[in-house]
């Protein structure tokens, strides 16, 4: 897939003929997903490329600069799923305020000489100035065609970003991953942490030194994934400040199973699963032991048994599965 950042006052004058859809598109989750397929479709039919629009950085950066912004995936994130879906181009728009300025006609101007034939966007798309652009407007410029999907409903609500992300700060792994039709995942890098895993407790964790841009999950134990280069290893994943031992910061840990290697600095993903129990303290080193023994088998069973989420992933991010013990 071809990246290509666009400076709507400097716009290149030989883009491809394009259908795209168009959105922020954090998480590119089930929602998102319907119109990417629309896009492609279209695209194979009128013989031009498949594209995706967004927007970087996120809006609410530029106008609540104060406010910490967390997303489900980053704009590299989002580069490398829209490729693996099948989306030819993608177009970064930088955004700005003086982007977000444009009038309803200018947006329109912009895509036409970005070569945007086709457009799919969602029923409740908004753009412009003081979101003043709608779906009705977008139809009515004679620039280009444009498609509108309805609403993509799960439990007849719909299927958002906004849906997605309390799921997963709550915990509720699980119900994100089925919004968003695979595994949620953060990225980062190993990092040396206080060692007690593999010192007091013989159970060696990996470290994440996670991309602060994610959301992180509640503090708990979650069954999943590391992946170290092109394999998925099944682990029990720790969040929290873990009460036992009274740390102050959060920390992202993985007990990775059957897994030797010396991964640390080294770029890794995290892949969430399922929540299996709520962080707890526990009264010494024996009782912590014990329930981290039960943990494991929790984890391993969970991961045998949800297989749908792991080899949707797994074929989304181009990676095999470790088999373990």
């Amino acid at each position: 897939m071809k990246v290509i950042r666009i400076d709507y006052l400097n716009i290149p004058e030989d883009l491809p003929e394009s259908s795209c859809c168009i959105g922020f598109f954090d998480g590119l989750h089930t929602g998102h997903q319907a119109l990417l397929e629309n896009c492609i479709k279209v695209a194979k039919e009128k013989n031009v490329k498949s594209g995706l629009i967004t927007f970087d950085p996120d809006p609410w950066e530029i106008f609540f600069p104060d406010r910490a912004c967390r997303h489900i995936t980053t704009l590299e994130d989002r580069i490398y799923l829209a490729s693996a879906m099948q989306i030819e181009v993608m177009y970064v728009i930088t955004f700005s305020k003086d982007f977000a300025a444009l009038d309803v006609d200018a947006f329109h101007l912009l895509l036409h000489k970005m070569n945007v034939s086709f457009i799919t966007c969602g029923f409740d798309f908004k753009y412009a100035s003081k979101n003043s652009g709608n779906v009705k407007s977008l139809q009515s410029q004679d620039y280009f065609n444009v498609s509108v999907i309805d609403s993509v409903n799960s439990k007849n609500e719909k299927i958002s970003s906004s849906r997605i992300e309390p799921l997963i700060q709550s915990g509720k792994i699980d119900l994100a991953n089925e919004l968003l039709g695979y595994m949620y995942s953060i990225e980062g890098s190993i990092e040396h942490g206080f060692k007690r895993g593999s010192t007091l407790l013989n159970f060696p964790t990996a470290n994440l030194g996670a991309n602060p841009d994610y959301l992180v999950p509640s503090s708990g134990v979650y069954a999943g994934f590391v992946c170290v280069n092109d394999t998925l290893y099944g682990s029990m994943i720790n969040v929290g400040n873990n009460p036992t031992f009274e740390n102050k910061k959060v920390s992202i840990e993985a007990h990775i199973f059957d897994f030797d290697q010396d991964i640390y600095d080294q770029r890794v993903r995290f892949f969430f699963l399922k929540k299996t129990r709520n962080e707890i303290r526990f009264d010494g080193f024996e009782a912590l032991k014990k329930q981290l023994q039960s943990d494991i088998l929790t984890c391993k069973k969970v991961i045998l048994q949800d297989s749908k989420y792991v080899t949707k992933t797994a074929s989304l991010w181009d990676k095999k599965v470790f088999e373990f013990k």
